[in-house]
């Protein structure tokens, strides 16, 4: 989040993903009520409510670090009705962050350029969205092979859930555990991913002491000399194309 969202930034897709999800989870729970099992509407809704603390967690971050808080505060304050984890019917207004995410994708920005400038923020990104996304597919598939087989351990989407977030963090309680051998092929899988999730984080905590992120005045003198050297490039091929031109006419 920023003062006003003028360009896209990595963490602007991760929050555009969560919103998606979030979306998606209040909209299961509204049309599946009488279908869907309470233990499972139970853990839409607090999935749900860890994804909008997360949003919470990313505008107090935002609002803090920002030079002015109260401009802060005026154009980004519509994010919040969305991230509230007792109101669902607020939920709706993720909708909003959807929708400029998608005005700045229709401007086709350099995601590559983008990704480049803002290392730090497209690495914790990245970490972050192979983490969600894995504990969802891995939630989601881990139930699909045990749940109802003789002598499973995993028998409801919460013991799919639980099993696979301790899986994924390098805990391993030993709690429950896979009998199938779909399951066991699932947790192998989870358990390499796991370990490179955390080797990844890591990696990233020591990047952050060993080589600091460039401050706001560097990062200004960055783009103006980015700027400064389009601008060159523009004129070299204009005088390119002047001199083509004339060598035509000859």
């Amino acid at each position: 989040m920023r003062h006003h969202l003028t360009h896209l930034r990595a963490m602007d897709l991760l929050m555009a993903f969560l919103s998606v999800i979030s979306v998606v989870l209040v909209t299961a729970r509204w049309w599946g009520h009488q279908t869907l099992a309470p233990q499972t509407l139970q853990l839409f809704y607090d999935v749900d409510s860890l994804i909008c603390y997360f949003f919470l967690g990313h505008f107090a971050y935002g609002w803090i670090r920002a030079p002015d808080r109260m401009a802060f505060f005026k154009a980004n304050w519509f994010y919040l009705p969305g991230s509230l984890p007792m109101v669902e019917q607020l939920r709706w207004a993720r909708l909003i962050q959807l929708w400029r995410i998608y005005q700045l994708l229709r401007d086709q920005p350099d995601l590559l350029a983008m990704f480049r400038r803002e290392r730090n923020e497209t690495t914790l990104s990245g970490i972050l969205f192979l983490f969600f996304l894995l504990l969802g597919v891995g939630s989601g598939v881990m139930y699909w092979v045990e749940s109802g087989q003789p002598g499973s351990q995993i028998q409801t989407p919460y013991d799919a859930f639980w099993w696979t977030l301790v899986t994924l963090s390098t805990v391993g309680y030993g709690d429950l555990v896979p009998k199938t051998e779909e399951g066991r092929f699932v947790a192998s899988l989870l358990i390499l991913f796991g370990v490179g999730l955390f080797g990844a984080i890591s990696g990233f905590m020591a990047s952050l002491f060993l080589q600091p992120g460039r401050g706001d005045a560097e990062l200004e003198k960055w783009r103006h000399h980015q700027s400064a050297q389009q601008d060159l490039l523009l004129q070299e091929l204009r005088a390119l194309r002047a001199e083509v031109k004339a060598l035509k006419q000859k």
